[in-house]
């Protein structure tokens, strides 16, 4: 009697194949929508940390009008154009990559768990010298590309406009952000710039609307607390349109990556 032929395995499953085409692009729309959705689930949080941000530019503003000199980051007197501009670096960059910062916390923490700091904790744990390097080489770039010529300045602001949540979420060195931040919009450039350029009109829109407000009032310290105020309120939602975007840009970098054949790339 033969023996009976041996029943071969059956075949261990496979994972499943990688979805073959070009990456989903970052939608606007998704952006905005969850931007505003965190926003309004964390507006204490972020609002409260935006108070303790712009709370020194309060002060110095306050300090100048006692002094009788004046301190405005919305309108550039060409006598006082050194110092406005070091204002905007130190308090306005500083305050939205920070917000940034904070919006990201938020963001990771809905996206990976594991709890949202202090208002305490943040502070102490945030990678100062990085940030601020970081956000001065950004900015630093964005300028002269302004100054030399309008197109390269859009171009540079597109390109870092991550650079905060990079420094943050990755660990990044100041050196090492704008290029890490450039990496994520490659192949994203429209959709990041329109972005870029809807936060650009409503801000403006904000700062036109409450100038032309607080210049009605009759005592010089009220205006510089009403911009206080409208800085307090505003900026955390831009913040927050920051982080969505940094986290919708490293999925696609992922999805990209996955799906591309070395050595694709693009050149925006």
């Amino acid at each position: 009697m033969s023996p009976r032929p041996a029943i071969p395995d059956p075949p261990a499953p496979q994972p499943p194949a990688a979805p073959h085409g070009p990456a989903v692009p970052v939608s606007v729309t998704a952006v905005l929508r969850d931007a505003l959705r965190f926003w309004r689930r964390h507006v204490w949080f972020l609002t409260s940390i935006s108070a303790v941000v712009w709370l020194p530019l309060l002060v110095l503003q306050l300090v100048g009008v006692a002094h009788g000199i004046e301190i405005d980051t919305d309108a550039f007197d060409l006598p006082d154009v050194l110092l406005n501009i070091a204002i905007v670096l130190v308090f306005e960059l500083l305050a939205a990559e920070l917000l940034a910062a904070a919006s990201e916390k938020i963001v990771g923490d809905d996206l990976h768990g594991g709890g949202l700091p202090s208002r305490r904790e943040f502070f102490t744990g945030v990678p100062w010298a990085s940030l601020v390097g970081g956000t001065l080489l950004y900015e630093i770039a964005v300028t002269l590309g302004l100054a030399l010529f309008v197109v390269p300045g859009f171009v540079f602001a597109v390109w870092g406009v991550v650079t905060g949540p990079v420094v943050v979420a990755e660990g990044k060195r100041a050196f090492r952000a704008p290029g890490r931040s450039r990496a994520l919009v490659r192949g994203s450039f429209r959709p990041v710039a329109l972005l870029v350029v809807i936060g650009f009109v409503v801000a403006e829109l904000i700062n036109a609307g409450a100038g032309e407000l607080l210049g009605t009032l009759p005592h010089d310290w009220a205006e510089p607390i009403g911009e206080y105020l409208v800085h307090v309120a505003s900026s955390p939602l831009f913040g927050m349109a920051t982080a969505v975007l940094y986290y919708a840009l490293v999925a696609r970098e992922r999805a990209r990556t996955r799906n591309e054949p070395a050595g694709a790339g693009s050149s925006w």
